[in-house]
């Protein structure tokens, strides 16, 4: 019975950190893209709905990065 619950509270604790990490490397992705459009500025040419969705597309690459981590380390201890 404890096995179950503490299998339960760990799938939790592990979506709510993956939900943290998705918004800090959304909060970085834009700070950086952020960063660079204003040193550039005078170069390239960047727009908010770009900065946005470069934002999304690294987030997003992250994300199934860390799924895949998690999907490995999973089966591993199944083994």
């Amino acid at each position: 019975m404890e096995n179950s619950w503490r299998r339960r509270w760990d799938i939790i604790k592990e979506i709510i950190f993956f939900l943290i990490a998705t918004a800090f490397v959304f909060g970085w992705c834009m700070l950086v893209l952020l960063i660079i459009s204003f040193i550039t500025l005078s170069v390239l040419h960047f727009t908010i709905e770009g900065i946005f969705i470069t934002a999304i597309v690294g987030t997003v690459c992250y994300d199934i990065y860390y799924i895949v981590r998690k999907v490995k380390e999973y089966r591993k201890q199944i083994k």
